[in-house]
């Protein structure tokens, strides 16, 4: 819930690499809304389709266009000169979040990192902790913390970790 808090700015926009206009898939699970189109036929989509009562067709309610900026652009726009902590839960956009902050790290304003990464075949693209490695240590970022939501990959349906990065400058 929202309250009109003058430190709070809500933005009716999305991240990445670059300013455009995308299609984003809104499913009937809240939270599960991405850019990334859901893998048909998964354990995943099975059982959620069946929680909400709709078929693994019907599970992406609407596509809608959604407008994306870029963190360096927004950072510019608002005089922004200090983040404390980036916290990116995008569903499998993160790569596309972090390529789009290269000024914001060149100028080294960005003390921590937190991303979720997906270890499950939820989406049909499929961005590993490698590709995240590759984004996050040239720009001088070290891994400090996992915090995994399911220790058992076979023990759930989805299996996913929040990895923290800290600044080493």
């Amino acid at each position: 819930k929202y309250s009109k808090d003058k430190n709070i700015i809500l933005n009716n926009y999305a991240v990445g690499e670059k300013s455009e206009t995308k299609e984003f898939y809104i499913t009937a699970q809240t939270g599960n809304s991405s850019f990334n189109k859901l893998k048909p036929n998964t354990d995943w989509l099975k059982v959620r389709s069946k929680q909400f009562n709709t078929t693994m067709e019907g599970f992406v309610k609407e596509i809608q266009d959604v407008k994306i900026v870029t963190l360096d652009s927004y950072c510019e726009e608002n005089n922004i000169h200090a983040v404390d902590i980036l916290k990116i839960d995008t569903q499998g956009y993160e790569d596309k979040v972090l390529e789009g902050c290269k000024r914001i790290f060149e100028k080294n304003i960005v003390a921590s990192i937190e991303s979720e990464i997906m270890l499950d075949n939820v989406y049909e693209k499929y961005f590993t902790f490698s590709d995240l490695e590759k984004l996050l240590i040239p720009q001088d970022f070290r891994l400090v913390g996992i915090n995994t939501s399911n220790n058992n990959l076979f023990s759930g349906i989805v299996f996913f970790a929040d990895i923290l990065y800290f600044n080493k400058k």
